[in-house]
């Protein structure tokens, strides 16, 4: 038998973003995360937006340069909040 060990949320190292099939056109778009202590936050990192089939980095519909977070100290867990106003077309898959 095969045994599992449980690992709290801010211990994770990797990413998983499940995003629903469709937003509406010219729609506010809000993107919630926790960035975990192994990531390290630049003032120049980027959000992107990508149409469902992308293959390369160039392939982004729309990006933002979310401002750091408040009081944001390194190799700590904060929630992040980015928030994208209405100008990104209707992904449908």
């Amino acid at each position: 038998m095969t045994s599992f060990q449980q690992v709290p949320l801010q211990t994770s190292n990797f990413a998983h973003v499940i995003f629903q099939y469709s937003y509406l056109p010219n729609s506010h778009l809000e993107c919630h995360c926790t960035v975990t202590p192994y990531v390290h936050l630049h003032p120049k990192d980027w959000v992107d937006i990508f149409k469902v089939g992308w293959s390369t980095a160039c392939d982004y519909h729309t990006l933002l340069w979310p401002c750091m977070p408040e009081h944001y100290v390194e190799r700590t867990t904060v929630n992040c909040v980015f928030a994208f106003q209405g100008y990104f077309e209707n992904f449908s898959s």
